[in-house]
């Protein structure tokens, strides 16, 4: 039996959207903010947290020619490492996605300063891709929203899978335009 080329690949697509689904909603499963709240929390270094996921991400962003940067300083907070690397493993995977290639996506994490005085641990994701349109920053954290017309592949739910994960560690998921109103900034704030 010969199968075309082009209808094999078809599948490995196929089978790959669905294994990637399966880890999605599974994800969000674990990710319920009150399972997240029930469970112990422990010691999470959100500098070696952005440095392991800029490796991880470091092939598919050269593959896009995209320049993957990381300006961190050393910050821990409490939480649940495992699950904060899905939600920064979430937002790489968005922003290497759906920025063009060329472009420039960079991980930050380090402390919010207001003034002289630092406050609140941040992780951050900055992209200079489309961006989100101010009216639909709300809606794209729901589960299976897409923005209309999106291009490539994707079920809707990294963002609502983040969102899960950020009100179980009682931090704030903000969305914003990035630098020079370019592109997508997205920012988890964790309470002081």
């Amino acid at each position: 039996l010969f199968v075309p080329a082009a209808q094999i690949e078809k599948l490995r697509n196929a089978t790959r959207r669905t294994s990637q689904l399966a880890h999605q909603l599974l994800a969000l499963s674990r990710a319920d903010a009150r399972h997240v709240q029930a469970q112990a929390h422990e010691r999470v270094d959100l500098k070696e947290l952005c440095e392991n996921l800029l490796e991880a991400f470091w092939d598919s962003a050269a593959a896009k020619q995209i320049d993957l940067g990381l300006e961190v300083e050393p910050v821990h907070v409490s939480g649940q490492a495992w699950l904060l690397r899905e939600l920064l493993s979430n937002l790489v995977d968005n922003a290497i996605k759906y920025t063009p290639a060329g472009g420039q996506v960079t991980l930050r994490c380090g402390r919010q300063r207001r003034g002289a005085r630092q406050t609140k641990a941040f992780l951050q994701v900055e992209d200079d891709g489309p961006g989100v349109p101010r009216g639909e920053r709300e809606r794209i954290l729901e589960r299976f929203y897409r923005l209309p017309g999106a291009v490539g592949e994707g079920s809707g739910l990294g963002l609502a899978i983040a969102q899960e994960i950020a009100q179980g560690h009682h931090a704030s998921l903000q969305l914003a335009s990035g630098s020079g109103q370019q592109g997508l900034r997205v920012s988890l704030v964790f309470p002081e």
